[in-house]
């Protein structure tokens, strides 16, 4: 490759890839693509460079720099490294090894691995794509993008698909017209600079448009700001555009003499200060049949070709006409045209009046007097430029008063009627209604103080600008048209959906020792982009990681967006003071924007002037001698530049006088009436058009949102030296640039990271066919199939993480597997419907073939039979004749009504079938939610009934197991408590069912927090606490309640005071063998004691509690683990309970009595008997 400085060394060499041998440049030796595996050396992915340093990292670099290895994989950017030579790395060996293998293969890094990978994407994940190749001026963008292009092109088809099938042969001219707008761009838009023979002095993006197959079908190209001051002037030691020396060179005698030129450059003006300049990377002769090629290639005609010559003929020509001074009557200074055959043969390639010219060229109509009607409705012109003599009304043709004195204005007498037209024109031109009524009063004799028409003479050296401007705006303008005549030719000619690879070819970031208006745009540009490409590349991925949740440490990088707002802020920023200082005018413009770009950005730390430096103030500031006069200094992200403010303010107007807008109509050259409409009488608008900084500034916005709607993917370009010289690397030369490029911190970051994210809606929506528990269609949840997709993949964990909302994928080579296995599957399933639609054919046709041998077998049978009986066995025995056809049609009859039988049949069993069929489909859709509580089921016919029953129960049972899949283990322990309170209480006691909604906490005092407690149950073992809570307990003599704190432990009941935690009773869970309640809404139980010292003592417990049946269900399930069998519950109205040295009988009573208050029992004592009212 040797993008920029050689602009025709990769043009020839990729140029292979497409079949365009003819192309520019000399062919180079091909190589095979398993030599570049052999003659790999280095680190080809730096992400396993080790240590990752910036002097390892340029080390590395230069190590693959002298092998001719120029491209070095930096994470997700290609990172190329300009050879300033010819090298085989673009054959078509090569294109197809990468074309066919580059997804899942361990071939280098390549600019075709990373425009395959664009293709692929756009062509399989229906995506659009962007890319975007950046870096210095000379450091190769220009021929990357050409790659890239050529590339992409030939990807769908192959790179001999279109020319070996007729049918592709509209994919073909498509082709062939993108590949020849690059050259035809170039030559009109490239120069040579000091940094860069071939550099780019316009800006270029191109979208090209893909079907579903990923072949090209069109593209639209948008250019953004020549560098027209080139036309009229150029540095020391660069040139003027290619086209101008192609033409001079390249051209026939013919061609020449037509246009009226010469092959000696020393003859023009514009071409004389580059005449030494001879390069052996440039052969104009060769590019020009290559510019004329593409001309032809992109439908230009004949005629079109010569009256673009003509223009770019124009041009040159114009640049010799000088102006000679003369002195007006008046004593103020005009000019005259020095070389007038000059000026004739210009306007004989123009098609126009000399007189008309020379007028245009050397006066100029301005509008003297007070301001017209409202500005808003009749917007003045401009203001003139300070002029030599005002010497009266063109269309009264009077004289000015003496020199120093306000001219004075007298119609004349006579007015001829050219001169009348032509204030005619002018003024419905200027659409100045008022202006028109004074140019008729003047006519009638009549004065007029409102506003005057007068035509200005111009000086030498202001008809020398005008011509100047004239030249840059007939230059620039041919060149947008021809961008427009390219995309009207590369335009896409059916509608309908299509995918967009955008491609971007913007100028390099440029210092040099005068730095002016248009390197100020084009910094500002790039400025842009790298804020663009550190966005996607550092700050968004960053940003992802700590969103998603992933463990990330941040990377730290330099952030450009100051010195973006401090371009571009509305109000405030460089440009928006550049069109403020634009718009008011006059003499001096550009000392006193300088003056209020120090007022206003002069506290920024990236902007710093003669009068202020950064971090300081506008006022009382010494004198900042490092900055020259006239310049103001940015702090770009590559590196400091000084720009010098003499002829911003004039280039940002980049206004045309309407004079010569007028002439340039007039002329009979077919193209002039298009380049310049505002020249046109009868135009009923004339609005004032955006400054050049404005235009360029929505331009670029526009560009960094539409690059931001796609997919990215990045070629940073690397100048290794600056002598454009091969195998010269300077090390502090390049590492400036990995620095500025943020190189080591894209790497860090990617190397820390993932290569890959998706949602997990699109990851399952994309590779569901690998597992089959997604395929064919998965109703989980994203997250849970994505993962049981991996869990059925041969891939191992580390390569994966899962993030909130998207899944994360570790390298490239685990895409390109989870990518080789569904093309791989897809063919499989491919392979399954070609299988099933075959078969379903080949049954189709071996039915139908079946079908007509039955017809004609039973046609042949019947005439056979006919023929034998009429002949032999019925001869002269008709009855029996009539018999043996009445006895043939009742065979026939019962025949077909046993088959209409066995339809019936077939076709009853196929309706149950097809009715379970959607059942089960209907039900599939209708399921109730997983909730075990739901009691909601879709009905079935009544022939279904019990398998619908069936269903219904094997589907609880399901949602029941899957709901307690979800539980923990201290969760499970508490369903497992819910579900023995249900069996011991559900439909026996009154109070269950107000239980079931409410969880079983069990320590509702905290006391497993309590340090008192932590020591008593070490004593005790009792660490571990089921239950606690303060409760009643009722004493057995009167039946009043005692608050105390109950602890159930895993192995005891215990019973404490609630203020001291002081033990009172202890019994062991071995010792209780009873639980008793009654049905009612009390909360009493009574615990049973066996026969023990204890139970002897004090006997039996009761108590009364608002969590009775927590505490009976735990006790239940404690005295089971305890002894090994569930105790004893009696739920009874009366049962007979032990309170030591007696035995009590209780009795519970339902009754509405007036002394119980409702939901509170009342309790006595008689005698032996105890009862409990509820």
């Amino acid at each position: 490759m040797s993008s920029g400085g050689v602009p025709s060394a990769a043009a020839t060499s990729s140029s292979q890839c497409c079949g365009q041998h003819g192309s520019r440049g000399h062919s180079a030796r091909r190589a095979p693509p398993l030599a570049i595996h052999e003659q790999e050396v280095g680190v080809a992915d730096t992400l396993q460079l080790e240590p990752l340093t910036e002097e390892a990292f340029v080390a590395n670099l230069q190590q693959r720099f002298k092998r001719d290895l120029i491209y070095t994989s930096a994470g997700d950017v290609l990172v190329s490294v300009n050879p300033y030579k010819k090298l085989a790395l673009y054959s078509l060996d090569v294109v197809e090894a990468y074309r066919t293998k580059a997804l899942l293969s361990h071939l280098p890094p390549h600019i075709f691995a990373l425009a395959d990978k664009a293709h692929w994407n756009l062509r399989e994940r229906n995506e659009e794509q962007c890319v975007v190749v950046s870096g210095e001026s000379g450091s190769g963008k220009t021929e990357a993008a050409r790659i890239v292009l050529q590339y992409v092109t030939v990807a769908g088809s192959g790179p001999t698909g279109a020319q070996q099938d007729p049918s592709l042969a509209p994919i073909k001219q498509v082709r062939d017209r993108l590949l020849q707008a690059g050259p035809l761009l170039e030559a009109f838009g490239n120069a040579k600079t000091h940094k860069n023979d071939n550099s780019s002095r316009f800006g270029k993006y191109l979208d090209v448009e893909f079907d579903f197959k990923g072949d090209p079908v069109g593209g639209t190209f948008t250019s953004y700001l020549l560098e027209k001051s080139r036309v009229t002037r150029q540095l020391a030691g660069e040139r003027n555009f290619h086209i101008f020396y192609q033409l001079l060179t390249g051209a026939d005698i013919q061609l020449l003499k037509s246009l009226k030129l010469h092959r000696n450059i020393d003859n023009y003006a514009f071409l004389r200060p580059s005449r030494p300049l001879s390069m052996e990377t440039i052969d104009d002769k060769r590019d020009f049949q290559v510019t004329k090629k593409a001309l032809e290639t992109l439908g230009f005609s004949a005629e079109d070709v010569v009256q673009i010559f003509k223009v770019v003929a124009s041009v040159l020509k114009l640049g010799n006409i000088g102006f000679t001074p003369t002195s007006n009557i008046d004593g103020t200074e005009g000019c005259t045209v020095t070389n007038d055959y000059e000026l004739f043969e210009v306007c004989g390639l123009l098609g126009t009046n000399p007189m008309e010219l020379t007028s245009a060229l050397t006066q100029r109509t301005i509008l003297a007097g007070p301001v017209l009607d409202s500005p808003s409705t009749n917007p003045a012109p401009p203001p003139p430029p300070p002029c030599g003599s005002l010497r009266g009304v063109k269309s009264g043709g009077c004289s000015s008063s003496v020199a120093g004195t306000p001219p004075s204005f007298v119609p004349s007498s006579s007015m001829s009627s050219t001169g009348s037209r032509d204030v005619y024109e002018v003024c419905e031109m200027l659409q100045h209604s008022t202006l028109a009524r004074l140019t008729l009063a003047d006519e009638r004799g009549s004065s007029s103080t409102a506003g005057e028409l007068v035509v200005a003479d111009l000086s030498a050296s202001e008809a020398t600008a005008s011509r100047d401007i004239l030249c840059r705006a007939l230059y620039s303008r041919l060149f947008a048209w021809l961008v427009k005549q390219v995309n009207d030719a590369t335009r896409v000619r059916k509608y309908g959906k299509r995918k967009v690879l955008g491609i971007m070819d913007i100028y390099g970031f440029e210092v040099f020792d005068q730095n002016n208006f248009e390197q100020f745009i084009i910094n500002f540009c790039n400025e842009k982009l790298q804020q663009a490409v550190a966005e996607c590349t550092l700050r968004l991925r960053q940003d992802e990681m700590l969103r998603e949740g992933i463990e990330w440490t941040p990377v730290d990088f330099f952030n450009n967006t100051p010195v973006c707002e401090l371009i571009e802020k509305n109000n405030h920023g460089i440009l928006a003071v550049l069109d403020e200082e634009s718009q008011r005018g006059g003499p001096g413009g550009d000392e006193s924007f300088l003056a209020r770009l120090c007022h206003t950005c002069g506290s920024s730390a990236y902007f710093e002037t003669r009068n202020c430096a950064p971090h300081s103030a506008p006022t009382d500031l010494p004198c900042n001698t490092s900055v020259p006069p006239n310049c103001f200094r940015l702090r770009h992200y590559a590196g400091t530049v000084t720009y010098n403010v003499a002829g911003f303010v004039e280039k940002n107007n980049d206004t045309l006088p309407l004079d010569l807008s007028l002439a340039m109509f007039r002329c009979e050259h077919p193209l002039l009436k298009n380049l310049f409409p505002e020249g046109n009488p009868k135009r009923t608008t004339l609005k004032r058009a955006a400054s050049a900084g404005t235009q360029f500034k929505i331009s670029v916005g526009a560009l960094m949102g539409n690059l931001q709607s796609k997919t990215p993917h990045f070629i940073r370009c690397i100048k290794p030296n600056e002598l454009k010289q091969p195998r010269i690397f300077e090390n502090a030369l390049v590492q400036h640039q990995v620095r500025y490029l943020c190189l080591v911190q894209t790497i860090k970051v990617r190397k820390t990271s993932f290569a890959h994210s998706e949602s997990y809606e699109s990851f399952l929506h994309r590779y569901k066919m690998l597992s089959p528990h997604t395929w064919p269609c998965w109703r989980g949840s994203a997250v849970e199939g994505a993962s049981y997709l991996l869990r059925d993949l041969p891939l191992s964990s580390p390569h994966f993480a899962f993030g909130r909302t998207k899944i994360f994928i570790r390298s490239e080579r685990t895409v390109s597997e989870l990518e080789e296995f569904r093309r791989q599957r897809l063919e499989d399933l491919a392979a399954s419907v070609q299988k099933m639609w075959r078969g379903y054919r080949c049954r189709q046709r071996y039915l139908l073939m079946r079908q007509s041998q039955i017809v004609i077998a039973s046609a042949w049978r019947s005439w056979r039979e006919w023929q034998i009986g009429k002949t032999r066995l019925f001869k002269g025995k008709k009855n029996l004749f009539c018999l043996y056809r009445v006895a043939r049609e009742e065979y026939r009859e019962l025949k077909r009504r046993k088959q209409i039988e066995w339809a019936v049949q077939v076709i009853q069993t196929h309706y149950l079938q097809w009715r379970r069929r959607q059942y089960l489909q209907r039900l599939c859709v209708s399921l109730p939610s997983d909730s075990p509580v739901c009691r909601e089921w879709p009905m079935a016919a009544k022939r279904l009934a019990d398998a619908n029953l069936m269903l219904r129960r094997m589907h609880h049972k399901w949602r029941c197991h899957k709901y307690r899949l979800k539980f923990d283990q201290t969760a499970r322990n508490r369903m497992r408590e819910k579900v023995t309170a249900s069996i011991i209480f559900k439909d026996r006691k009154a109070s269950y069912p107000r239980s079931v909604s409410h969880p079983f906490l069990g320590d509702y005092v905290r006391l497993r927090q309590n340090v008192q407690w932590k020591k008593i149950c070490v004593e005790t073992n009792d660490q571990y606490v089921v239950f606690a809570d303060i409760i009643n307990k009722i004493t057995r003599s009167s039946g009043k309640f005692v608050p105390i704190l109950f602890v159930l432990s895993t192995s005891s009941m215990l019973i404490l005071d609630q203020r001291t935690l002081q033990i009172k009773y202890r019994v062991p869970a071995t010792e209780i063998y009873r639980l008793s309640l009654s049905p009612y809404l009390d909360d009493v139980a009574i615990f049973h004691i066996k026969a023990s010292d204890l139970g002897k003592k004090k006997g039996d417990f009761v108590f009364h509690t608002g969590h009775v049946i927590e505490i009976v269900t735990k006790l239940f399930l404690v005295v089971q683990n305890a002894v090994g069998k569930p105790p004893e519950v009696n739920i009874n109205t009366e049962f007979e309970a032990n309170f030591g040295s007696q035995s009590v009988m209780f009795s519970f009573k339902c009754a509405g009595l007036p002394e119980v208050q409702p939901g509170q029992i009342k309790i006595m004592r008689k005698g032996s008997r105890m009862e409990v009212l509820v």
